[in-house]
């Protein structure tokens, strides 16, 4: 009984996460995400601490 509802549970947490990743509203974070590795970036100075 309770293992079931604990995958029902699971289940349907899930698919609130796969809809939320999904919507419209989460596009334009996603092909900004997507652009990240194509941006270059200034080449660090030899005075600039480490991050």
């Amino acid at each position: 009984m309770i293992s079931g509802l604990a995958i029902a549970l699971m289940m349907v947490l899930f698919l609130g996460l796969w809809s939320w990743a999904w919507s419209k509203r989460r596009q334009a974070d996603f092909i900004e995400a997507a652009q990240l590795p194509l941006i270059e970036q200034a080449p660090r100075r030899p005075e600039d601490p480490q991050a």
